[in-house]
């Protein structure tokens, strides 16, 4: 539904943000890397799914 403000939303509303991810520092922050694609939520999932 488009509801988090990542950098990517906010940079098309033209408010202020950060170009890449604050947790690995490496790609764009949006929605999809925050949940699937980071290194770091990667790692969340596998500990949360081998719990």
């Amino acid at each position: 539904m488009d509801r988090c403000w990542t950098s990517d939303r906010l940079a098309r509303r033209g408010l202020q943000h950060q170009d890449v991810c604050p947790f690995c520092d490496q790609h764009d922050e949006t929605i999809n890397h925050l949940l699937v694609e980071c290194v770091l939520a990667r790692e969340v999932w596998t500990r949360v799914f081998s719990a």
